[in-house]
């Protein structure tokens, strides 16, 4: 198609809109990573004592690959039994995890995944 004097761009609106966008998780740096264990600490937040071995994992409440974030809000301090027993979702110590969620930390997990989310992730009903 030949054409019809000089060639102009496309406009910046129509250049925005060509797809859809792709939504890029927040990835902590090490830094952020130290804040975000010095604000949960140590302690296991079900069983509510000092991680056995001395290790604390730190559980995605929205995993990273549903779009979970590297948040504070996201992030919550397990010793490594319960942090098994939540993966593999034992339904005990999932529904006491949920139970004690921070109002940000279940804010957090309802805006990512919505209302549904904790029967879809961790297969029990779940709401506030």
């Amino acid at each position: 198609m030949p054409l019809d004097g000089q060639a102009q761009p496309h406009a910046k609106d129509t250049q925005l809109t060509r797809g859809q966008r792709r939504y890029r998780r927040k990835v902590a740096s090490p830094k952020q990573w130290q804040a975000i264990i010095a604000g949960k600490g140590t302690t296991c937040r079900l069983a509510g004592e000092w991680a056995q071995g001395g290790a604390v994992e730190y559980h995605h409440l929205v995993s990273r690959q549903d779009g979970g974030d590297d948040v504070p809000d996201n992030i919550v301090p397990l010793c490594g039994n319960c942090h098994r027993m939540i993966t593999t979702r034992e339904a005990e110590h999932t529904r006491s995890l949920l139970a004690n969620l921070t109002d940000d930390e279940y804010a957090y997990a309802v805006t990512k995944g919505g209302e549904d989310f904790f029967e879809r992730a961790y297969g029990l009903r779940y709401t506030r």
